[in-house]
């Protein structure tokens, strides 16, 4: 399969795209800023045998998302697979927030994941056949102190997941949305020490998602013919 993986270049994007390229996929490794790091997976996809080449793009700006599927056609014939994980956090309480943080967010997290939808979904369509992965997020259906603009994205993406499944289900794409749980990657890293506690508490098994468990369910998800509008909470914390 050619797949387009977008905010590939570290934590569970980097993830997801090293599990593709073990099965022998061949995948776009979207990154925006992080070149080298992008490098890198795109060697260890190689190494395991698969086909990889990054490729920069801010996916909020509809025109990078729509050269970032090309991309993959143009190198490979036809894009069988999207994994929209691109995401920021900008956070700040609502009574703090500025029209900058919260604008940001919400073009790259939920936009973002539009716009690359959609360009996807216009060669799927004509291919008659596809899959779309949208990684959200449990605070898109909790709510968390001090991120209303990351959840209020993630809530959008979970909607977006269902209304695309329903109209491109009649010419057989799927689209479906996971949940992936916190991982203390990079943009994890940067909340502060007590608030990951105070997460990590919230587990039932008390502690956080594998990430390579993740990746290995996004892999076996997208072979999943009969599967669509689904919402997958891929973690240990209960709605």
């Amino acid at each position: 399969m050619n797949i387009l993986v977008t905010g590939a270049s570290r934590g569970i994007g980097r993830a997801m795209a090293l599990a593709f390229g073990r099965e022998k996929h061949h995948v776009l490794v979207n990154y925006q800023k992080n070149r080298d790091k992008a490098e890198e997976v795109v060697d260890l996809i190689h190494q395991h045998g698969g086909q990889a080449q990054a490729v920069a793009g801010d996916v909020s700006k509809p025109s990078e998302a729509r050269r970032l599927v090309e991309g993959v056609v143009e190198k490979w014939g036809v894009i069988d697979g999207l994994v929209n994980n691109a995401g920021i956090a900008r956070d700040r309480t609502v009574l703090k927030m500025s029209e900058e943080e919260w604008r940001d967010v919400i073009e790259v997290n939920l936009n973002g994941a539009f716009w690359c939808l959609q360009a996807a979904a216009k060669k799927m369509v004509k291919q008659k056949k596809g899959f779309i992965v949208n990684i959200t997020s449990l605070l898109g259906v909790q709510g968390a102190f001090g991120c209303a603009n990351y959840n209020a994205s993630k809530a959008g993406l979970i909607a977006l997941t269902k209304s695309a499944a329903k109209e491109l289900g009649r010419f057989n794409i799927r689209v479906n949305a996971i949940m992936p749980g916190y991982h203390p990657t990079d943009m994890g890293a940067s909340v502060l020490k007590l608030r990951t506690e105070k997460r990590k508490e919230e587990h039932v098994l008390g502690r956080f998602t594998d990430q390579e468990e993740l990746a290995k369910f996004v892999v076996e998800l997208s072979q999943k013919e009969s599967v669509s509008g689904q919402v997958f909470n891929f973690d240990n914390r209960i709605i």
